[in-house]
């Protein structure tokens, strides 16, 4: 980024992986915080962010949580001129608004993020107006966030999405004499799940969103901003199980311990992991297997038709790209415990969360 920009901003996308220890080790590296939910902003200041290093991006959030966010000093990025509303007298010294422009596009239609049918943002029409009220109310810098959908490896897309906001800027700046602080443009930026597939053209991505900010700025630019959650932690993980069962009938089923409570990605959206038995790495592929965990859901498959080596019990189950929005969306569904996760560095390893117990699983019952 700093080969086209001056003046840029990395928040990482707590979501992705809310590890305490992730969260550190970004913060030792200068980057900032994205957050979603008052629980994230929470873990950030407790992690040591000072409050401007957070952008607070909720949606649909209560009176309650905007107004303890306004109250930390942290700049709420706000999903509507309602939500803005709901903190009148009490209006954060910076605000943005999330736009939903007419253009969105994800790895899947549920991680499409903007465009007809996303439930998120506030549409250009009410932009201008937007930024007039937010104005009125009391605040004092000012911001805009987009945010088109989640993992894409098209580096065209990040111009694209940079050129429809930069739209609205100008429609912005022209009608209320808003100066924008920052442009933020969100996460997305795409990584390879499996391994035929190509990485993402950083460099060409962020050149086209270059390109997009010098066509829209003669001088001075604001910051430029982006999310990267995924892109930053995903392929630092992989998830290991152990095979528990093999059943030939219609088709094959390799069964093991890794089920859709741990990792809930293919079940939601369809996704395909990079899958193998990692202490047989170099056994000769004899066949095709849906990989199946233990829950109790016939979407409890972790992987379909996947190509690997006849299964033994116990072999050692690999999931790459497991850093990102695994750990994260985990559960205890079907009485099923959350994994430990393991940092290795190079002085060692550190378990950096515990596996889940019983004691765990019952412990909010009253």
């Amino acid at each position: 980024m700093s080969s086209y920009f001056d003046n840029f901003d990395i928040k990482y996308a707590v979501k992705a992986n809310p590890n305490p220890r992730i969260l550190s080790i970004l913060k030792s590296e200068g980057l900032g915080i994205d957050a979603s939910s008052d629980m994230e902003v929470r873990l950030a200041l407790d992690a040591g962010f000072k409050p401007d290093q957070i952008l607070f991006t909720p949606n649909y959030a209560s009176k309650k949580e905007l107004l303890w966010a306004s109250g930390t000093g942290v700049p709420i990025n706000f999903d509507s001129i309602g939500q803005l509303r709901l903190v009148d007298g009490k209006v954060p010294h910076t605000i943005s608004f999330r736009i939903k422009i007419d253009y969105g596009r994800g790895e899947f239609k549920g991680t499409t993020t903007s465009g007809h049918d996303a439930k998120f943002g506030i549409t250009e029409a009410e932009a201008i107006s937007a930024y007039k009220i937010a104005s009125e109310m009391g605040a004092k810098e000012f911001g805009i966030h987009v945010m088109a959908g989640s993992n894409v490896l098209d580096p065209n897309h990040t111009g694209r999405v940079a050129s429809a906001i930069l739209e609205v800027v100008k429609k912005i700046s022209r009608s209320d004499g808003i100066e924008f602080k920052f442009i933020d443009m969100g996460g997305g930026l795409g990584v390879p799940y499996q391994p035929e597939i190509p990485e993402l053209d950083l460099k060409a991505a962020f050149g086209k969103a270059h390109d997009a900010f010098k066509k829209s700025f003669e001088g001075r630019m604001p910051a430029f901003c982006i999310e990267p959650g995924r892109y930053l932690v995903a392929d630092s993980s992989v998830l290991l199980g152990s095979v528990t069962d093999v059943k030939v009938q219609d088709k094959a089923y390799l069964g093991s311990n890794i089920s859709m409570n741990t990792l809930l990605r293919p079940a939601l959206y369809g996704a395909k992991h990079h899958i193998v038995l990692a202490n047989r790495l170099n056994d000769e592929i004899k066949g095709r297997y849906e990989v199946v965990g233990q829950v109790c859901e016939n979407t409890d498959r972790i992987g379909t038709d996947v190509e690997l080596p006849d299964p033994r019990i116990d072999d050692i189950l690999a999931v790459f790209n497991a850093g990102a929005y695994v750990s994260s969306m985990a559960s205890n569904y079907n009485g099923r415990p959350i994994p430990a996760e393991v940092l290795i560095t190079d002085i060692g390893e550190e378990v950096i969360r515990k596996s889940s117990t019983f004691a765990d699983y019952i412990r909010n019952y009253v």
